[in-house]
Order: structure tokens, then sequence, then C-alpha cells
């Protein structure tokens, strides 16, 4: 036989990319596991006629028929004609040897990598890779995708025309979702491809309609429609989003949306990637708020991150909108419209060696005056840190200058520096480590009444201390035997600062420490920011006792317990505060880990030793096990009246939150979740969602209800959405809101 070069598989292979792409940016997550059902046709078991064919060889096998070298070959019977990874098997088929083409009649099955057509007439020229397929059917046997078209032109090894063609990666005999397209242009040089009259059908019913279409035949980004976002939301409308890829560092989306009250909506987002740069733009407008007196009303949101060497960062973050009742009205959430203000910082980094310098500007956009942080113009800071062997001794110098500025309030310029000196004696059984520092605050003020020119100078000692204790543990399970390890760590902590008097300080940007953990009871100060310094002359105590997989080195479980004995009542507070009373704080308890495989618990619990009873406690419990069975439970109580470490009188919070995943069977779920304000006997925010899958498509309609910012009222949206298998998803997030609100949640 004669020898030609042959290029077929290349733009065969370009069908599985049609519809599975699109026009889209976003990739489809091939790795989803969808449910599983019989596939209408299995893949041809036809044997090929040699397994490794020797290059552009034509090999020819037939039960019967006449062999002509220099002008048509007659085949009959059981026919397969091959040539490198292009294979036909056919009832009936001439080949003419010196023109290299095929006519192929009766089941004709062509055959190339993973792709396959069938028909009853296929003809083909094996030489330039050219041929027509009459009522072709096509699938690729290991992503389930299949179609049918009226015609396929193969034109040469680069472009491919489909000819009323449909589309479906649902492995079933009657395809619930597919597209269909009058013709679909095919380029593999460029990776560019076209169709013309696209219809997406449910069923038999269209859904949506294109008249024109161009997607990507790789990975690669592609400008171009996005699938459209039907948003089934009592306010919302359709999405259509636009991604226009200018360069392969930097694309950007546009989204037209329609919102039934506001009316048509805008939402932009701009994305960049350099050697030095990285960053994201969003800009969200409504042109013309029907319900805010037809007014202009935008919201836009910049991250920015610059390296201008090793050494030096630039970071920028900067959020506003156009009025403070823009997030009441458009967000889907308690936790977004509640937002009191919105950041814009820009800061400059600088590190080297033991040296960090950093100059900062800070704002906010106020949304809520009853919470609204001082602006810092500028933030400058300078931080060392000797780098020095692990025992010896150890040097830091902390120092800030701050310019803080806030509308009706003092403001003024806060300066504060801060030296240590610590140094660790020990080994890996014990350690004692003893830290000197000293902080001195200046304050330059206005709108004062009192002094303009304020200082503080405070010393504070620390001794740190602990011992490490372990023992190894055997015990036999049904897998064997495992081995574990214990350990016992005890820890003291004195920390001494003597009381000076700060109540003529402002309060800028200091705030108290919650006390609900046992690492917080080895807090120096329990204060946060630079306007109080915590009196203390007290010793804290804690053990902690570990359980570890000996192989793995895994922790398994967690339990710790600690109280802080103060020698001295603690004065220094907060305006319209109380000071803090008692000889020991309550005792704090923790306790975390693994139950076994499928539970994990963690706990925190604060014993109120006066009182005889638990004041604060948390607790979480997760379920989750190989059928993929989702439970979280979790319970907050803080009673502030007991609490003898909390300084301010703030209202009792008890809290309740549960969510759950549950499969009902292969293809229904079930999932919900719900928080609850017990102290005020109120729900917070409820979510109750239905997923149905099945090897094609995907569907999740999810009710959600949540308190709005003002505490009274509750907004009711409902999202719905389609994933369709190797096409992407149609819908508003629904997934995404599962995702946020159920611990553990992994689309199944």
């Amino acid at each position: 036989m004669n020898y030609y070069p042959s290029n077929i598989a290349p733009h065969l292979l370009i069908i599985v990319f049609i519809f599975a792409s699109n026009a889209t940016a976003k990739e489809s997550n091939s790795s989803l596991q969808w449910g599983q059902c019989s596939i209408h046709e299995q893949a041809s078991n036809q044997s090929p006629i040699i397994n490794q064919p020797y290059p552009d060889a034509i090999y020819i096998e037939a039960d019967s028929g006449t062999i002509n070298s220099k002008a048509t070959s007659k085949l009959q019977g059981n026919v397969i004609i091959q040539k490198n990874d292009v294979r036909f098997h056919a009832d009936n088929a001439h080949f003419n040897n010196p023109t290299n083409l095929v006519i192929a009649n009766g089941n004709v099955i062509l055959k190339a990598s993973k792709l396959e057509f069938k028909s009853n007439s296929i003809l083909y020229n094996l030489k330039d890779n050219s041929g027509t397929v009459e009522q072709a059917s096509f699938k690729i046997g290991t992503q389930d995708a299949q179609g049918t078209s009226k015609q396929i032109k193969l034109l040469n090894k680069d472009q491919l025309v489909l000819n009323e063609a449909t589309f479906s990666s649902c492995p079933s005999p009657n395809p619930s979702w597919s597209i269909k397209s009058s013709k679909i242009e095919i380029n593999n040089k460029t990776q560019k491809g076209s169709a013309k009259d696209v219809i997406f059908t449910a069923g038999e019913i269209p859904v949506f309609y294109f008249p024109t279409f161009s997607f990507p035949l790789n990975n690669n980004r592609k400008t171009g429609f996005l699938l459209p976002s039907l948003r089934l939301q009592s306010d919302k409308g359709i999405s259509l989003p636009y991604y226009l890829n200018f360069a392969t560092n930097y694309d950007a989306t546009v989204t037209l949306s329609t919102h039934q009250r506001q009316g048509l909506a805008i939402d932009t987002e701009f994305r960049y990637l350099t050697k030095r740069h990285k960053g994201i733009l969003e800009y969200d407008f409504i042109p013309k708020d029907k319900t805010f007196n037809n007014k202009h009303r935008d919201y836009f949101n910049l991250e920015h991150h610059t390296v201008v060497s090793g050494d030096i960062k630039i970071n920028l973050k900067a959020e506003g909108v156009s009025d403070k009742e823009y997030f009441n009205d458009l967000s889907n959430s308690l936790e977004t419209s509640s937002r009191p203000s919105l950041q814009r910082r820009l800061e400059i980094i600088h590190k080297k060696s033991n040296w960090e310098l950093s100059a900062a500007v800070e704002d906010y956009q106020i949304l809520d005056a009853k919470d609204s942080p001082y602006a810092k113009l500028p933030e400058l800071k300078l931080s060392y840190k000797s780098k020095t062997a692990p025992k010896a001794l150890k040097l830091s110098a902390e120092l800030e200058f701050i310019k803080f500025d806030k509308d009706d309030a003092i403001t003024g310029i806060r300066s504060d520096l801060k030296v240590s000196a610590s140094k660790k004696w020990g080994t890996d059984a014990w350690y004692i480590k003893p830290t000197l520092s000293l902080e001195s605050t200046l304050y330059s003020l206005n709108n004062t009444i009192g002094d303009s020119k304020l200082s503080r100078t405070i010393p504070t000692l620390t001794l740190d201390s602990g011992l490490f204790f372990d023992r190894q543990i055997t015990m036999t399970k049904k897998r064997g035997k495992q081995k574990y390890t214990q350990t016992l760590e005890p820890r003291l902590y004195y920390s001494y600062t003597p009381f000076k008097d700060q109540s003529e300080l402002p309060i800028f940007d200091t705030a108290r420490t919650d006390f609900s953990a046992t690492t917080l009871l080895f807090s120096e100060n329990r204060f946060t920011g630079k306007d109080r310094i915590g009196d203390t002359n007290q010793l804290t105590f804690a053990v902690t006792s570990r359980l570890q997989d000996r192989e793995s080195g895994r922790e398994l479980l967690r339990a710790s317990i600690g109280q802080v004995l103060n020698f001295s009542n603690r004065k220094v507070s907060l305006p319209n505060s109380k000071s803090q009373l008692g000889r020991r704080s309550d005792l704090v308890l923790e306790l975390s880990g693994r139950l076994n495989d499928n539970f994990r618990i963690s706990s925190t619990v604060l014993w109120n030793h006066k009182e005889k009873l638990i004041s604060n406690y948390e607790l979480r419990l997760n379920y989750h096990d190989s059928r993929k069975r989702i439970a979280n439970i979790s319970y907050r109580k803080l009673d502030t009246e007991l609490d003898t470490n909390l300084d301010i009188e703030d209202k009792n919070l008890s809290q309740f939150a549960f969510s759950t995943a549950l499969p009902l069977n292969d293809k229904w779920s079930i999932v919900g979740s719900y928080e609850r304000d017990i102290e005020n006997k109120r729900s917070l925010e409820t979510l109750i969602g239905l997923e149905y899958q099945d090897c094609c498509w995907k569907t999740r309609v999810v009710a959600k209800r949540y308190l709005s910012s003002d505490n009274v009222n509750y907004e009711t949206p409902v999202f719905i959405e389609f994933e369709l298998k190797g096409l992407g998803s149609l819908g508003s997030g629904a997934k995404q809101e599962i995702k946020d609100k159920i611990y553990g949640y992994d689309d199944y």
C-alpha cells in the first residue's frame, strides 16, 4: 500500500468543545460527581486490524471483494479500513487507492481517537482529510457527549462545518437537554468556532435563543456572552453577562441585570495580573433607580497589590457606595445589609532584614453613625526584631505615629513607642522566658475641653514558663493496634503592669478583648489598640493535653483548662464601663477533636466559681460521613452579668445555629440551615432547599428568610439554579448560598 500523511484526529476532536466550553471564560467542572444512568449506546467494540499500525500505512480487511492497487477496490461484508488512528467499519465500501477516497455505505462507523461518527453513508478522503457525512450521529465515549447533524462537511484538517446539528452531554436515549444550531463552523487552526440560530432546549421546550454564538475550542478564554442567569427572586429578573478577553493577563465582565423594583442594573468587573501588579476592580451601578427617585446608584470595590521590589510592597483596598441604603436595598443577607462602614486603605510596606517600615492612609465611608471608626491620616509604623539564636537575648521595638480624624469628635495625633527585651532558657522538656517592656505614648489633641497634650509611660513584666510530658499509648481496635502519643503541658504565666490613671486619654481604636479562650489567658494587655494599657498583677495557670496519632502525627483530641488569679482589682477601664473585680477569673475549659471518623467537636466553657454555674459557653458539633450526610450544630451563650472579665455593660447573647445536608437517595437531597437569637426570641436567618441530580443535570431550589438591617422586617429571596453536565450552570447562585451556610457542604 501507499503511504500518505494524515491528520484527521484534531479536527474531529473539536466537537467535544462546541457547547461544553460555550463562549465562556469559566470552565465546566468535569470532576463533579453526577448520578449514574445507563448510556443508550455503548462504545462500539469493533477491533482494529492492527493495534500499532505503521505510520501512514493503509490497512484493509473485508469478507470479500476485489483489490485494485491502481484503481478502485470494492469491498463487501465487515469492511475495515485503517490509517493511523482513523478507522472505518462498514457493510460495503469503495476505496480508490490513487486518490485515497473512501465511499462507505451501510452501518458506517468512522472512528478517530475517542470520537465516533455513525451514518449510512460517509465519503472521506484519507489524503487531504476532507469528506461528507450524511445524517450523522456522533459521540465522545469518555465524556458521554453526543449529537446529530443532518450533514457534516470536513473541509480539511482544520475546518469543519455541521449543518442542522444538535448536541448534548447527557448520556440518555432521550436527553433532558440539548442545543440546536442551523450551522456550526469550526476552525481548528485558530481554535475558534461560531454557530448560528442557537436554541437551548429543556426536553422539547426552547428556553434560550441566540442569533449568533462564538466559542473557543480549548480552555483559553474568549470574548463573548456567558450563560445567562435566571434569578428567580422576589425582585430579580434575568442577568446576561458578557466576557471581554483583552489579553491573557487581564479581562473584564459586564453583566446586564433586570430588577423588578429598581430597573436595569449594570455590573462590571475588571481583573489584571502582571509580573509586579495584580488586582480587581468592581463597579456596579443602576442608572435610574425607580425606587430612589430615578437617581443614579453605584458601588465600587478596588483591590490592588504591587511588588515594587523584593522588599517594598503597595496594597490598596477601597470600597464605596452612592448612598447609605444601597446594601439594604440590594443585598441578599443580613451580614451584607448591616455593614456599618466601608474601608479605604492605601499602604506601603518596606521589609529589610530585622526592620519593617509601613506608611498608610485609612478612611471609611460611614453607613451607620453609631459605629463609625476614626480615619488614619496618616499612619506610620516602624518595627524592629533582632534575629538571634533561640536562647539568646531578643530585643524588639515598635514605633507608630497616627493622626486620627473624625467629624464631631476629639481628634489628634498619637505617637507610641514600645521596646522589649526577652530571653528564653530551657530544653525540650521545659522552658522559662522573662520579658520586660516599656511603652510610652504621647497625645496632641484637638476638639477637647481638657489638656491637649497628654502622655503616658508604663512598664510591663511577664514571666512565661512551661513543662512538657508525654507517654505512649497502644489501643487494640478492629483494624489492629493503634499507637498514640498523649501529652501533658502545664503552663504558668505571670504578668505585672502597674496602675496608671488613663481616664483622660481618648479612645481612638481601642476595645476590650473577649475572654473566651485559653489563649487569651496569656495576653499581657486585655485591650486592643494603644489607648488603654490594663493594669495587671496576675498569675495564669493552664494545662493542655493532646492525643496524637504516632504514625500520621495528626492531633485527634485536645483538652485545656485554665484560670487567672488576680492579686489586685483591675482599675483601668473604657468610658461608660465598670471596673473589673474579683480575685479569680472564670475557669476556662476547652475541648476539641475527633470523636470518630465522622464526628468533630469544639467547645469552650466558662465556669463562674462564685455563682457555681456556667456563665458563658460555645459548642460546635460537626458530622460528615461517607454517604455525604452533614449536620452542624452550634450554640453560644454570653452572660455579661456573671462575666467578671467583661467590663462593658451589654445585653446578654444567646444564639443557636443548625445546618444540614441530607441525601434522600441517589438523586434527591434536602439542605437547610437555621439561626436563632434565643435571647430576643427571634429567628435571624432560615434557609431551606431541595436538590435533584441525575446523569444529565442538577437543579437546586433554595428559599431564604433573613432579618434585615432594621432588625424588624424580613427579606425572603428565592434562588433556583440549573447545572447541565458539560455545559455549565444557569441560575442565581443557589449553590453558593448553601456553601456559605452549611459547613462541610460539597457539591454532590
